[in-house]
C-alpha cells in the first residue's frame, strides 16, 4: 500500500509538470542572467540614444548660430550695398579714409625732422652750436609738408595736382637729403656707418612723400568719378520753367512785343509781358543772353570754316526757333 501511494504521488507530480511545462509564460520567463544582460543592453541603447541627442542638440545650435551669423553678414552686405549705390555715403567714407591715410606722411615727415635737425645742427654749426641751428632743416621740411597739403587740397577739390609740386616736393627731398649727410660728413667724416645712418631718415621721408603723391594719383579720379554722379543730371522744376520761360521770349522778340535795343532783352519788359515776378524774369532774361552769343559765336565759327566769309543776319530769331 505504501509502494502503491508513492506511484500515486509521483503520477500525480508528473501529471502536474505535464500540464505545466508547455506553458508559454514558463517559455518566456527569462533567467536572471538573461535579465542582468538585457538591462546593460538597455543602459547601453539609452546611453547612445543620450549621445545622438546631444550631438543632434550640438547641431541644431550650431545651425541657429551659422543662420545668426549668415544673416549678420548679410546686414552688413546690404549696408555694405546701399552705401556703394549711394554717391554720398560713398564719398564720405572714401574721403574719411583718403584723410586717414593722408595723414600717415605728415607724421612721418614730422618724426623724421626731429631726427634730422638734429644731424643738421650738430653737423653745420657743431654739437655745442648755438640754438638756431636747429631750425636748418626744419625750412625745408616745412616747406614739404606746405606742399603735400597743397596737393591733398587740390584732389579734395578734384583737381590735378600742378606738375610744379612734384619737381618741388623732388628738390626739398634732395636739400633735406644734402643738408643730413653734407655738414656731417665734412665735419666728422664719411665713414659708412654713421653716413648710412643719416641717409636713412631724409630717404624715408621721401618715400613718405612719394607716398603721399600716389594717394593723390589713386584718389583724385575716384573723387572725380563721384563729384560727376553727384552732379544733377535732370532738369528741375526751376530750369524746365525757365527753358519754356525763354522760349516764349523768344517767340515774343520775333514778333516784336519785346525789343532788343542793345542785343539783350530787359528783364522788365518780360515781367511785364508775361506776368511773372523778378527772379523768373531774370533767369529767362539771362537765358536768352546766353543763348544768343553761344549761337553768335558758333554761327560765325561755322561760317569761317565752311567758306571763310563772315556771317550776316538775324541769328537769334530763326536760328533759335531751329534749334527748338
Amino acid at each position: 500500500m505504501g509502494e502503491a501511494r508513492l506511484l500515486a504521488r509521483e503520477l500525480e507530480q508528473a501529471r502536474a509538470v505535464v500540464a505545466l511545462q508547455d506553458d508559454p509564460a514558463l517559455l518566456a520567463a527569462r533567467s536572471q542572467r538573461e535579465r542582468r544582460a538585457d538591462r546593460k543592453v538597455t543602459e547601453k541603447l539609452r546611453g547612445a540614444e543620450r549621445v545622438e541627442h546631444w550631438k543632434a542638440r550640438l547641431a541644431e545650435i550650431a545651425a541657429v548660430r551659422g543662420e545668426r551669423r549668415e544673416a549678420g553678414w548679410a546686414t552688413r552686405a546690404v549696408a555694405n550695398r546701399d552705401r556703394l549705390l549711394n554717391p554720398d555715403r560713398r564719398l564720405t567714407s572714401t574721403y574719411r579714409r583718403y584723410v586717414g591715410l593722408s595723414m600717415v606722411p605728415p607724421l612721418l615727415i614730422a618724426a623724421g625732422v626731429l631726427f634730422m635737425s638734429v644731424t643738421v645742427h650738430d653737423g653745420v654749426v657743431g654739437v655745442d652750436g648755438p640754438w638756431y641751428g636747429y631750425l636748418i632743416e626744419p625750412l625745408a621740411s616745412v616747406l614739404l609738408v606746405v606742399s603735400l597739403f597743397v596737393g591733398f587740397t587740390a584732389v579734395q577739390h578734384g583737381r590735378r595736382v600742378p606738375r610744379g609740386l612734384y619737381v618741388l616736393d623732388a628738390g626739398l627731398a634732395s636739400a633735406s637729403l644734402a643738408l643730413t649727410v653734407v655738414p656731417w660728413g665734412v665735419r666728422y667724416g664719411f665713414d659708412p656707418g654713421s653716413t648710412l645712418a643719416h641717409v636713412l631718415p631724409p630717404l624715408l621721408v621721401a618715400a613718405a612723400v612719394v607716398v603721399q603723391h600716389v594717394l593723390h594719383s589713386v584718389f583724385r579720379p575716384i573723387f572725380a568719378d563721384l563729384y560727376d554722379e553727384l552732379a544733377p543730371t535732370r532738369l528741375d522744376e526751376t530750369a524746365a520753367d525757365t527753358v519754356v520761360l525763354y522760349e516764349r521770349t523768344r517767340q515774343a522778340v520775333a514778333d516784336g512785343r519785346i525789343a532788343t535795343p542793345a542785343g539783350s532783352v530787359s528783364r522788365e519788359a518780360i515781367r511785364k509781358t508775361f506776368g511773372v515776378g523778378k527772379s523768373r524774369a531774370q533767369l529767362a532774361g539771362d537765358a536768352y543772353d546766353h543763348v544768343t552769343a553761344f549761337l553768335h559765336r558758333t554761327a560765325a565759327a561755322a561760317a569761317s570754316a565752311a567758306s571763310g566769309s563772315p556771317v550776316s543776319g538775324r541769328v537769334n530769331g530763326a536760328r533759335v526757333a531751329a534749334l527748338a
